[in-house]
């Protein structure tokens, strides 16, 4: 069912007149921001900073019963078969379980006990999209928190940045993890092809030094990857949502079994209380809500996503891909087309950078666009009892807070116009205690399954992506040498130049 036959959401049309900016008294309700402010362990979530009334909300919160979504919530820890238009099931949230993380915790300790023996100093994480930004975000998160090898991420065909990172490390010190979900990716063969002849140069093989993390297993053998040194994933595990599965590899080594399997815990932690709370007080599907709200009620077209701690500077963008890939889509799981707009766009950076970057926008620019705070409140660094060791830190949630407050009370009080802020801009306010693994498996739970609350409400399959695969399948053509004829004449005098 698409959003708008959803018979509470015509109800909430009705009132559309109503809709929109309330008041500044009603916003400062005490009663009404005690009912918009939810919390499930150490996470917070504050949405009394939304253009929405209690009342409003009340009538929002009724949508998912139009379309059973506490069935549809079953499915998915049940791994059942929902994505028809690829033809498997969905099954990352199985990923995170205890028993199977039981499971593969006993390969993984084989695996850190190789490197060890070959005193590895230096992993390199080698994929693209699914299998290296939601790496890459979590070992930045965390790498304080690291018992192991050093990670750096590799992902596009970029020599420079190879040489770079080969200036840095001495390959006999250095364990590679190919990551592709097909083993077809282009990116990841031609540096799985670099790599080769580097290690072959230096007289060592690659079954010594490499692991593949694969679907497609047969296609690994076919690269010279023995079967020992191949880590399988389910075809069910999307690549967006794969750091559950063996894709979170080189976390484990990284981070330590301990710390790994925290994060999966406090994931599961937050998946356990999607499943079984009531949608009254559930976080992820309050939280989805809010992006219906403003996208498909306001008429908000973007999304800014603004974490305050350096180590979630790569948050914004892998939560790009786990939205946008999910739910950027024209049409719904029947194949017609949508008659509602589904997924904003999303875009983000740490604060206080940000602040002096397109904040400006935020608060002055003619569209308005919502805002999520990511706000850790006590901080990495600041365990210590002295003051002047919490003051930084304090600063920052300082900031956080000063700015939600800003966009959404504005200022009226200057004879200059320009300098003058109209306020009514939304944000959510999302806080926790510290960043460790657990927290962090949370946070990342709770986007996620936020993502497919929309995709239902939206009536789409949030976990295909055909629309990534049309631009692969030119590229491979080109390579190939077919349907020139096809293709622009700039494209075509282009590559007469550099093919």
């Amino acid at each position: 069912m698409q959003l708008n036959k959803n018979k509470y959401f015509k109800e909430i049309l009705k009132d559309k007149d109503r809709l929109g900016f309330i008041s500044a008294k009603e916003l400062s309700n005490l009663d009404r921001q005690k009912a918009l402010t939810f919390s499930f362990e150490d996470i917070s979530l504050d949405i009394t900073r939304q253009l929405i009334s209690s009342k409003q909300f009340a009538k929002l919160q009724m949508l998912g019963k139009a379309i059973d979504i506490e069935d549809k919530k079953k499915n998915l820890f049940y791994g059942s078969f929902i994505n028809v238009t690829e033809d498997r099931c969905v099954t990352h949230l199985l990923e995170r379980k205890p028993n199977l993380a039981m499971e593969k915790a006993e390969r993984y300790k084989s695996f850190i006990s190789l490197l060890k023996q070959k005193k590895i100093k230096n992993l390199i994480n080698i994929g693209i999209g699914g299998s290296d930004l939601g790496v890459k975000m979590v070992y930045h998160a965390l790498k304080n928190e690291g018992q192991g090898p050093s990670l750096v991420n590799i992902s596009n065909l970029n020599v420079v940045k190879l040489k770079d990172v080969l200036k840095r490390i001495d390959i006999r010190e250095t364990f590679l993890i190919f990551n592709s979900k097909s083993f077809s990716t282009e990116e990841t063969l031609v540096n799985l092809s670099f790599f080769k002849s580097m290690l072959t140069n230096e007289g060592l093989d690659v079954n010594d030094y490499a692991v593949a993390v694969t679907s497609s297993p047969e296609k690994a053998l076919e690269a010279g990857f023995k079967e020992n040194a191949i880590f399988v994933v389910p075809k069910g595990v999307g690549g967006r949502f794969s750091i559950w599965s063996h894709f979170g590899l080189g976390l484990v080594a990284s981070l330590g079994l301990d710390g790994y399997s925290q994060l999966l815990e406090g994931a599961y932690k937050m998946d356990k209380h999607f499943l079984e709370e009531t949608l009254e007080f559930n976080l992820p599907y309050i939280l989805g809500l809010t992006r219906i709200w403003n996208r498909n009620i306001l008429n908000l077209q973007n999304l800014a996503i603004v974490p305050y701690e350096d180590g979630l500077k790569y948050f914004p963008s892998w939560f790009q891909q786990v939205e946008m890939e999910s739910n950027g889509k024209s049409f719904d799981t029947s194949g017609n087309d949508l008659e509602l707009p589904a997924a904003p766009l999303v875009f983000g950076e740490i604060g206080t950078e940000s602040q002096h970057s397109f904040f400006q926008l935020l608060h002055q620019g003619i569209e308005k666009i919502p805002v999520e705070f990511l706000v850790p409140l006590e901080g990495k660094n600041t365990v210590g009892e002295n003051e002047k060791e919490r003051a930084p830190h304090s600063r920052l949630v300082v900031n956080a807070i000063a700015q939600a407050e800003a966009l959404i009370k504005g200022t009226q009080k200057n004879k200059d116009k320009y300098r003058n802020m109209t306020g009514n801009r939304p944000s959510t306010f999302i806080s926790w205690d510290k960043t460790d693994p657990e927290s962090l498996g949370k946070l990342l739970s709770l986007y996620e399954n936020a993502t497919i609350v929309c995709g239902l409400l939206w009536g789409i399959n949030s976990f295909d992506q055909w629309g990534v695969e049309l631009g692969k399948d030119i590229s491979r053509e080109i390579y190939k040498g077919q349907n020139f004829e096809d293709l622009s004449y700039s494209a075509r005098k282009m590559l007469k130049d550099i093919l």
